[in-house]
C-alpha cells in the first residue's frame, strides 16, 4: 500500500470570496457549505466524487504552523508566502497506512500537525525544504456518523480512531 492519489490542493488567496467566484464561474468548482466563507472555502470539482478538490484560504497570516482555524499570531516565515500554494494532500487507503507514515515522519523529525477533520483524518509534515504537505485517510461513507460530517480541526486521537476504524 501507500499513496493512492493527490486528494486536494490548498491555495492562499488575497480575497477568498473573489477567488471562490472565479473557480466557481470559470472552472465549475462547487463551494461546500462552511462557517467561515471569508477565511476558508472548500470546493469540489464539477464531476468529482471527492470530498473537496481545492480549498481557498485567506492569505497566510502565520497559520501554516498553527492550523488555519486557530492562528496563534505568528508572522509568516520567508518560506511561507502570503499568496500561493499552502499544501498538497495525498490520500491513503487505510488508517493503518496513515499511522505508518505518521510514525515515519516522527522518526525523521518531519511531523507537523495531526488533525481529525471529521470525514477525514490527517497528518501534516514538512519536506526537506520546509514545504508543507498533508497525508489523509477518508472515513468510508458507510462508517460515517452525523458527528463526523461536521467540519472541524481537532487533535487526532490515534488510540480512539484505531479502535473505531482499525479494521476498515
Amino acid at each position: 500500500m501507500g499513496i493512492k492519489r493527490l486528494n486536494h490542493a490548498v491555495l492562499y488567496v488575497s480575497d477568498v470570496p473573489r477567488s471562490t467566484r472565479f473557480y466557481q464561474d470559470v472552472l465549475g468548482f462547487r463551494p461546500k457549505a462552511g462557517s467561515q466563507p471569508d477565511r476558508a472555502v472548500f470546493t469540489q470539482a464539477a464531476d468529482s466524487d471527492n470530498d473537496h478538490d481545492l480549498a481557498l484560504f485567506a492569505r497566510n497570516l502565520g497559520q501554516q504552523r498553527a492550523g488555519v482555524f486557530s492562528p496563534r499570531g505568528e508572522v509568516p516565515a520567508a518560506s511561507e508566502p502570503p499568496a500561493g500554494l499552502y499544501h498538497l494532500a495525498w490520500e491513503v487507503d487505510t488508517l493503518q497506512e496513515l499511522k505508518r507514515i505518521r510514525d515515519q515522519l516522527q522518526a525523521l523529525g518531519r511531523l507537523g500537525l495531526e488533525e481529525d477533520h471529521g470525514v477525514h483524518k490527517s497528518v501534516y509534515g514538512h519536506d526537506p525544504d520546509g514545504l508543507l504537505f498533508e497525508v489523509t485517510w477518508f472515513v468510508p461513507q458507510e462508517a460515517l456518523q452525523d458527528e463526523d460530517r461536521q467540519s472541524r480541526s481537532d487533535p487526532l486521537l490515534w488510540e480512539r480512531e484505531l479502535a473505531r476504524f482499525g479494521k476498515l
